[in-house]
């Protein structure tokens, strides 16, 4: 480490030694001229300074043109004095040669030597002249329509060194081709040509500039011409909003935004229907106040500057309101009777588009639209209701009276055919619906001989006629007294209008009192012996009714042992043999038999009750010891229902102790 140390220190002095010894043996510079430059009529000054200058030689400066000699020390050549001098110590080697007033003659290439010197340093002097003024741009900068064309030139003269043309659209330069640049005719001139084929609306209102520059910032400034372009374009229309939805009676306002060059004039429309009288036009803001249904549709902003095509905007207007129902149809609608079918529509307006139904009064039975109504008859007058109904608004109606008009209906409401005994009373009924009401209606009848009798309203011997008003028209009531079999026979009711007329035939049937009262007694009997059977199988149903088997005993005696209850396996073969023997067929029920039903009696429909034959066999008496009795683990030996379902008695068998 300490040799290092002291090789670098010995390398320092060789350097500063042999500098030394370089400066007592030759000349050399210590600031060589630089080149500069100044603008006409300004002072410069180049510099030079030499060190190892022996006393004997002189420094020496050359210039333009060709290199002429200037000074020789602090001595200048009698061509330059005036203007030309030496500054700086000259004991030190500093020459530095200053020009006054610089000019045009002035430019060109120095030099600073001495004749002991191996090279020689040179430094050129450039002066300037400014411009005179900014470019000129040449062209055709009237306005112009969008599509059009445009060229122009920009020129400058004079300045020195010449300047450099560029054009500019406000920052961005244009790159324009070599041929776009041109000298002129004149000395110190020069152009460049700028060429825009297709002009466009987002030209309008372009800072075209031309710049000229020298190169020489620090002396002179860039000279800067502009033109503004002024393209005319047709208008373009923008509407804000495009849409809305109001409910009725709000208020809103819609803007049309125009861009144009020159500006537009605008106007608002509606499509298909003139501005309602609410709305304020104010050039490009429609104001709309308190909107109603009949505002809703599509609305137009229109500018126009001269330049085609007519710019358009459009708005769409939609305005939520309740229901309404058009008036479509009359309070009262007269329908002919007898239609094959009639329909009435009813027409209604809302937004939301409503739901519409039809509702007969006094029901909440719906029907759609149209309402249709086949057939046409008296049953379907009345009052409807039309229905408009849509979400978030409370549901509309109007109603209208169906009222049917035609020829008489007689109604199927009575009876046809009736029935009663002689010498009692017989009404018969004949209901009408009619409007107009009937002129009259007429009761015609033919007895079983066919002789016709015709009654109107009034009392004829025994029978009577009147009449009373419905709702839906006239009822006519013929009644007989007293009747007689002679009055039996085919009635008739006819009832007319001025539209035609309807009739309907009745049946009166007059029954002998004697017979009616035999028939009225046997149907009582047999009714009353089918209660009381009911009644009792309900309470042996219900156990309502028991037997007492401890106390109880048979009082049927007998001479002989009765052989022992067939089981079911018996009864089972016997079932299946299909050869029952005696009148009774077996069932288990607790050791009991039960007997067969006893046979029908003939079907007579005068008969009155029922009765059951004797037992064949006597049973005889048994003694009530309960332990004697036979007993069966099979389930199916258990007591159970007769298998036709009806309540039969059943007979208890018990055995007597010896």
């Amino acid at each position: 480490m300490p040799v290092a140390t002291d090789l670098v220190v010995f390398a320092v002095f060789f350097v500063l030694a042999l500098s030394v010894v370089l400066k007592v043996d030759g000349a050399s510079y210590r600031e060589r001229p630089k080149s500069a430059d100044v603008l006409k009529g300004d002072t410069v000054t180049l510099h030079c300074a030499i060190d190892g200058l022996p006393p004997s030689e002189m420094v020496q400066w050359y210039g333009p043109p060709d290199m002429r000699h200037i000074s020789s020390g602090n001595v200048i050549a009698k061509r330059f004095k005036g203007r030309y001098r030496i500054l700086g110590d000259t004991t030190r080697g500093e020459h530095n040669l200053q020009i006054l007033r610089a000019a045009n003659s002035d430019e060109g290439d120095y030099r600073c030597s001495t004749l002991s010197l191996d090279e020689t340093a040179e430094a050129t002097l450039a002066v300037v002249v400014p411009l005179s003024g900014p470019p000129d741009i040449i062209g055709d900068t009237a306005p112009r329509k969008a599509g059009q064309g445009l060229m122009l030139t920009c020129t400058s003269v004079g300045g020195r060194p010449p300047p450099r043309l560029t054009w500019y659209n406000g920052t961005r330069p244009y790159k324009l081709p070599d041929d776009a640049f041109k000298e002129g005719i004149n000395k110190g001139e020069v152009m460049l040509n700028l060429v825009i084929p297709y002009l466009t609306k987002w030209d309008n209102g372009a800072n075209l500039s031309c710049k000229a520059n020298q190169g020489f910032p620090s002396l002179v400034k860039a000279r800067t011409a502009v033109k503004v372009l002024n393209v005319r374009y047709p208008p373009t229309v923008t509407v804000t909003p495009k849409s809305s939805r109001v409910m009725e009676g709000e208020s809103l306002n819609v803007t049309c935004h125009v861009d144009s060059n020159p500006p537009a004039d605008v106007d608002w429309r509606k499509v298909g229907h003139a501005l309602p009288f609410r709305v304020d036009n104010r050039g490009q803001v429609l104001h709309l106040d308190r909107v109603s249904s009949s505002d809703a549709g599509i609305y137009q902003c229109i500018a126009e500057n001269g330049i085609p095509p007519v710019g358009y905007g459009t708005f769409t207007l939609e305005v939520l309101f309740t229901p309404r129902i058009r008036q479509t149809f009359d309070t009262k609608v007269s329908v002919l009777y007898g239609q094959d079918g009639f329909s009435l529509e009813c027409v209604a307006e809302g937004n939301p588009r409503p739901q519409v139904r039809w509702r007969r009064q006094n029901t909440e039975l719906y029907m759609g639209n149209p309402l249709v109504l086949s057939p046409v008859n008296y049953d379907v007058e009345g009052k409807y209701a039309c229905v408009a109904s849509s979400p978030g608004f409370a549901s509309v109606d109007k109603e209208t009276f169906i009222d049917v008009v035609g020829r008489p209906e007689v109604r199927d409401s009575s009876l046809s055919t009736l029935t009663i005994v002689e010498g009692g009373d017989a009404t018969l009924i004949c209901e009408v619906a009619s409007d107009p009401v009937p002129d009259g209606i007429t009761w015609f009848w033919r007895d079983s001989n066919g002789k016709e009798t015709i009654y109107t309203a009034g009392i004829t011997e025994h029978v009577a006629v009147r009449e009373e008003r419905t709702s839906k028209g006239v009822k006519s009531l013929l009644t007989v007294s007293t009747a007689a079999l002679d009055q039996a026979g085919n009635y008739m009711c006819r009832a007319s209008n001025m539209f035609g007329s309807d009739q309907k035939d009745f049946r009166l049937e007059v029954q002998d009192s004697h017979l009616t009262l035999i028939i009225v007694i046997a149907v009582t009997t047999v009714v009353s012996l089918l209660a009381v059977i009911v009644g009792v199988c309900i309470v042996k149903k219900k156990g309502w009714i028991s037997d007492d088997r401890d106390s109880e005993t048979s009082s049927v005696s007998v001479s002989r042992p009765v052989p022992p209850v067939p089981g079911p396996d018996m009864v089972d073969r016997e079932e299946r043999d299909g050869k029952p023997e005696g009148l009774y067929e077996y069932d288990v029920n607790n050791g009991t038999l039960k007997p067969r039903p006893p046979p029908r009696l003939d079907k007579d429909p005068y008969s009155i009750g029922l009765s059951y034959p004797r037992l064949v066999n006597v049973l005889p008496s048994y003694a009530t010891v309960e332990r004697d009795q036979p007993k069966s683990p099979d389930p199916d030996l258990q007591p159970r229902p007769s298998g036709d379902g009806e309540c039969a008695p059943t007979i208890t068998v018990r055995k007597q102790m010896s």
